[in-house]
């Protein structure tokens, strides 16, 4: 059974919208849930559908295409379709799946929503070997205590100078080893490191853009010389601790 990807379009000029609509009928794995004229009209659409794709212009009546993703609290696949090229880094910055430049091809689009895709499927499929093990947790030393860390509750670690923080909702604790050897004592397949100061769980991770690496309500810088290996991972093609 072929899987349907759910998605809207936000475009306030008639001709650019006719036209990408036609490009998307023709690729029957995508579903259309609606069209709009600008951002607003999207919200409440975004906020109590399952949106797995959002096509989307940038200048726009009313309100920008990047001032609605800075309204989202999750950003879904984004796909933005502007004739500007000035916006694209920031875009990235705040972690969208492609940016195109009008006028476009089929072939443009089509390369942008396979990527869509891929990232959807890497976000939805099972982490089979990057789960956290039964035994879901891990003792750690804060000072002159003995700390029992549910590894299911670190959003990330963060190295401080010898010492490291971890950070789950309720607090941030201080443990009394570098983050190299921290790391060392995590179950393999767990943790990612993607700075040498930061540490993530790969259960956590939604996505990567140009200088972070994006969870759900965080974005951790990403290392420039740790890009590459975590994009295989991501990927597929390499494991964690490989």
């Amino acid at each position: 059974m072929q899987v349907t990807y759910k998605y809207i379009v936000i475009e306030d000029n008639p001709v650019d919208m006719k036209i990408l609509n036609d490009f998307l009928q023709k690729l029957p794995h995508l579903k259309l849930i609606d069209t709009f004229h600008n951002p607003i009209e999207a919200i409440q659409t975004i906020h109590s559908n399952t949106v797995d794709i959002i096509f989307m212009d940038i200048e726009m009546p009313e309100m920008t295409g990047l001032s609605l993703l800075n309204s989202l609290e999750k950003i879904p696949i984004v796909i933005l379709i502007s004739k500007h090229s000035q916006y694209a880094m920031e875009a990235f910055e705040m972690g969208v799946t492609d940016y195109i430049q009008k006028p476009f091809t089929f072939e443009r689009l089509l390369r942008a929503v396979s990527r869509g895709i891929e990232l959807l499927n890497l976000q939805n499929r099972s982490f089979q070997e990057l789960t956290v093990p039964k035994d879901n947790f891990v003792f750690l030393k804060a000072g002159r205590e003995l700390l029992k860390f549910n590894l299911n509750d670190i959003l990330y670690v963060e190295a401080l100078a010898s010492f490291t923080k971890i950070f789950t909702e309720d607090k941030i604790s201080v443990i009394s080893e570098s983050i190299s050897d921290l790391h060392a004592k995590l179950p393999p397949n767990s943790f990612l490191r993607v700075h040498k100061s930061y540490l993530v769980p790969f259960s956590k991770i939604i996505g990567i853009s140009t200088k972070n690496v994006i969870l759900e309500n965080h974005k951790i810088p990403l290392g420039l010389s740790y890009r590459e290996r975590i994009e295989k991972v991501l990927a597929g093609d390499e494991h964690i601790n490989d």
